[in-house]
């Protein structure tokens, strides 16, 4: 069993190696919410992607691209109220982010190292917001939405391999639909403009 793990480990590495084309890379991410036209209150966790360059078009090379990331902020706390008894307020918010897009990477002659990058793609966000302030309010709801998104990053290549990135993700999402409150339900539809900065590392194959 040793024998063929170790045969298995020499035949990938083997591999990764010797491999010519470097068409793919897998990259780790850290969301920052940099500008929202709404109080946004989503603190990032990660961002993890993948990207596969099927055309080298002279100076542009042309490729697709898939990211996920996950945002969350939970707050709980013991509050007094208007009739002296301590309540506990449990707000707990997460948000996902699925964002396929096609991009292009635009090499700077003498600078191989640095890798400017733009992208256009469509981001799905699924929001789910749990709120109950201990006294007669409670909030539960799961929306999904969608919108434009503009990306622009720029990466630098610490070896053949590995390199660091940042990028910056704009989305912009129309919101529609229904929210419940107390067991009231309301309507809302307005749009919510907010920038991602997305400091990471990756990895090419």
């Amino acid at each position: 069993m040793n024998k063929v793990i170790l045969a298995s480990f020499l035949v990938f590495s083997s591999f990764i190696v010797h491999a010519q084309d470097q068409k793919w890379s897998v990259e780790a991410n850290y969301p920052l919410v940099a500008n929202s036209n709404l109080q946004n209150d989503f603190n990032g966790v990660l961002d993890l992607g993948i990207k596969y360059r099927f055309a080298n078009l002279g100076p542009v090379i042309l490729g697709v691209g898939f990211n996920a990331a996950y945002l969350k902020n939970f707050n709980k706390f013991t509050y007094g109220s208007a009739s002296g008894q301590d309540l506990e307020s449990d707000y707990k918010a997460k948000q996902f982010l699925l964002q396929p897009k096609l991009f292009a990477e635009l090499p700077i002659p003498g600078l191989s190292a640095l890798r400017p990058q733009i992208g256009i793609g469509y981001s799905f966000s699924i929001v789910d917001i749990y709120y109950d302030n201990g006294d007669q309010f409670f909030s539960d709801n799961t929306n999904t939405e969608g919108g434009l998104n503009l990306n622009l990053g720029l990466s630098y290549d610490i070896s053949q391999r590995f390199f660091v990135q940042v990028q910056y993700d704009y989305i912009n999402l129309n919101l529609e639909g229904e929210s419940e409150i107390n067991g009231q339900t309301s309507t809302y539809d307005f749009k919510e403009k907010t920038g991602f900065l997305k400091p990471g590392v990756g990895f090419r194959f």
